[in-house]
């Protein structure tokens, strides 16, 4: 395994509190994927089907979304940090923005092939893993909404 994956997989909240045996089946059975973008680049398009998420090892990103006032937005990653959850959450759903990379980025790409063959302790941790990042990035959204008319 090489060791900068794991260092990755390790900071990542979708996998947070694996055990070293964890983190080999993922590695094992997601297959997880190194994929390397240049600035302009993009790494997904509205409205086409989600089918993976990605770990930022490096690098930043923008979002082009519809919005009048704020088409584009600079996102702040880390390493670690998770992109495109939907594709693990809903495979096969449009995605609803378009990612590009603001300059040279790394990813580790991980896709839903190969859940079913992690244990199912592992599978539950991954989970609640995915629920906690879901729900903090629902209340971050809740929290920028205005609720005034």
């Amino acid at each position: 395994m090489p060791k900068n994956l794991i260092k990755t997989l390790k900071k990542s909240p979708l996998f947070k509190e694996f055990s070293k045996k964890q983190l080999e089946q993922v590695v094992a059975h997601l297959k997880p994927g190194i994929l390397t973008l240049k600035p302009g680049d993009v790494l997904y398009q509205r409205g086409e089907d989600a089918r993976c998420c990605w770990l930022i090892q490096s690098g930043n990103l923008t979002v082009r979304r519809l919005s009048l006032r704020t088409p584009f937005r600079h996102m702040i990653y880390h390493e670690g940090s998770v992109t495109g959850i939907q594709g693990l959450v809903s495979p096969g759903t449009p995605r609803s923005v378009t990612m590009i990379a603001e300059d040279d980025v790394e990813l580790i790409e991980v896709t839903r092939e190969g859940l079913g063959k992690l244990d199912k302790s592992t599978q539950i941790q991954l989970w609640k893993n995915v629920s906690s990042l879901l729900l903090r990035k629902l209340l971050t959204c809740l929290s920028r909404e205005s609720l005034d008319p």
